[in-house]
């Protein structure tokens, strides 16, 4: 810039100096590099429009003239309070955490130090977690208007005697379960941990000493400690190490956790199951690499994982069921499982399942008891024909079909209960059957005495007749007993729900204990059924805000 340039440059003494309120005084800060620039005037006529008290010329001069860059007081002006900013604390009511709102300053103050931030904490009782880092920050760039967390307590450490920690994936299965409806792949769902002899499975970890939390205010947070005796349980096929710290496996096999005790099972790994192998009876887990051919029958102790399809097959697993193709057992196959079955879809088959099912595409004609959950999740994800009965929910994309395949489904009672309804239903009404018959019979034979025939045949025939009267009366009135029990038990339904993304089609019947649900005749959209208080509840399914599926165990009756 030329010399002429600059003379020709308008004065701006505003950049020379700052005059400002500050904890009750004006104060000015000069800049040295340009103290032979300002004259008081400058100063005076800031301080007049900021309504600020005046002080003397030669007071100002000196301080010009003593310039350091840093702020010096002039005058106190304990109404210049009104200007400064509002700063105003939070505590969370379990006093964990504390927050920061600022309103920003009026002209004529200045912005609030760290130092003011921190002043205001001690002063609203906030002792302890300040994060001076933060209010630095939000000093240094004005950060005003929100609202900051600035200061955290301290959680307390949860003291152990010993803590297990084991190497090898203690609930398999679960996280799918648990998960917000992921798409599962089946091909990468393992059941089967194999580990190997000498393979370190679990040890025990020194113990944790408890320290206490503490609170933002100060406050001490006495930390708990477990004094349970921990120690690792060696089960079958392991050995514990002379200290008893490290348990290693003693044989090839599946690792699993059942209960506390870590154990070891053998497994049977099979390329396919047919006339070659014969059928399969294992107290442990079984692999089948291919596929189960018809006809043939698996049963373990353990989890059952199979690679390919299954067709007209039995299959009864201690533990899970993993079918990573799918079953169509042409109206002869069945599954039976005590804990959860995987499946890509199931055809014209017999399932039992004692945890929950989840399926990828469809459950197709097939009679399905399950005790927990029923879940489709995949592309397809239907429910066509047949009969479902859940202990707890149901959730698919489409219910029923276009060719209204009769389909039942009932929900939120256990199987064995329903089951126990239905037979007991059934045989109620077939010995009413049978004893209706006798008593036609009872009275033709009545008739034929009657007229003048009688000899010891019809005697006979009427002691028969009357001792089964008599056994028919005895099981109608224990069955009659038994009905109103089942009932009520039945009207109880437990945590249930239907969920339904897609379709309900006609033809489709819906059950809440005794409680039916008929879809109409032009079906049903993005439908959820729900049992509560008694009645049947529908609602629409927004996929924005999708139910929830509690797998948390269901609260046993007294």
């Amino acid at each position: 810039m030329s010399r002429k340039h600059r003379e020709t440059e308008p004065r701006s003494p505003k950049r020379f100096f700052q005059v400002f309120y500050q904890h009750g005084w004006v104060c000015l800060v000069v800049d040295p590099a340009h103290r032979s620039e300002l004259y008081p005037e400058d100063i005076l006529n800031r301080m007049r429009l900021l309504e600020m008290p005046a002080v003397e010329r030669s007071l100002l001069q000196e301080r010009i003239r003593d310039a350091d860059g840093h702020a010096h007081r002039l005058i106190a002006w304990p109404e210049g309070a009104r200007l400064e900013a509002v700063i105003e604390t939070g505590i969370a009511e379990d006093e964990m955490s504390a927050t920061l709102h600022i309103t920003p300053p009026l002209k004529g103050a200045a912005p609030p130090t760290a130092e003011d931030l921190s002043r205001r904490l001690l002063d609203a009782g906030i002792t302890a977690g300040i994060d001076t880092t933060r209010l630095e920050q939000i000093a240094a760039d004005r950060l005003f208007g929100s609202t900051h967390t600035v200061a955290r307590g301290t959680e307390p450490v949860f003291g152990s005697a010993h803590r297990i920690q084991y190497h090898f994936a203690t609930d398999r299965g679960r996280p799918y379960l648990e998960m917000d409806f992921g798409r599962i792949n089946l091909k990468e769902l393992n059941f089967i941990e194999m580990v190997y002899t000498d393979q370190l499975l679990a040890e025990l970890l020194p113990p944790i000493e408890p320290v206490d939390g503490r609170t933002v205010t100060g406050e001490t947070i006495p930390a708990e400690k477990d004094d349970r005796n921990i120690s690792l349980q060696p089960g079958p096929n392991t050995c514990l190490s002379e200290d008893r710290t490290q348990l290693r496996a003693a044989c090839d096999g599946n690792v699993r956790l059942d209960g506390e005790l870590v154990t070891v099972e053998p497994v049977v790994t099979v390329r396919n199951v047919d006339y070659a192998t014969g059928n399969i009876h294992f107290d442990g887990s079984v692999v089948v690499e291919g596929g189960v051919a018809d006809g043939f029958e698996i049963e373990a102790g353990g989890d059952i994982q199979i690679a390919h399809g299954v067709g007209r097959a039995r299959l009864k697993a201690g533990r899970s069921i993993l079918l990573q193709s799918g079953m169509n057992g042409n109206g002869s196959g069945s599954l039976h499982s005590q804990g959860d079955l995987f499946a890509k879809y199931l055809e014209c088959c017999e399932v039992q399942c004692g945890g929950n099912l989840l399926l990828e595409e469809a459950i197709m004609h097939s009679s399905v008891q399950v005790q927990g959950h029923c879940l489709l999740n995949g592309r397809r994800a239907e429910i066509i024909g047949g009969d479902l009965v859940a202990g707890g929910c149901c959730w698919c994309k489409k219910l029923g079909n276009l060719n209204e395949s009769p389909t039942s489904v009932t929900i939120g009672i256990p199987p064995d209960l329903v089951l126990e309804y239905r037979d007991t239903t059934a045989a109620l009404r077939s010995r009413q059957e049978q004893l209706d018959e006798i008593r036609i019979k009872q009275q033709q034979l009545e008739q034929a005495v009657s007229s003048g025939l009688q000899n010891q045949r019809i005697e006979l025939a009427r002691t028969q007749l009357q001792e089964q009267a008599d056994e028919l009366n005895t099981a109608v009135a224990a069955l009659r007993d038994r009905l109103p029990v089942l009932r009520e038990q039945l009207e109880s339904a437990r945590r249930s729900m239907l969920v339904v993304e897609d379709s309900i089609y006609p033809a489709v019947s819906v059950w809440f204990g005794r409680q039916e649900y008929r879809a109409p005749d032009t079906g049903a959209r993005k439908t959820i059924l729900q049992f509560r208080g008694g009645k049947i509840r529908e609602s629409g399914y927004d996929l924005r805000n999708k139910p929830r599926i509690d797998f948390s165990p269901e609260p046993q009756p007294e």
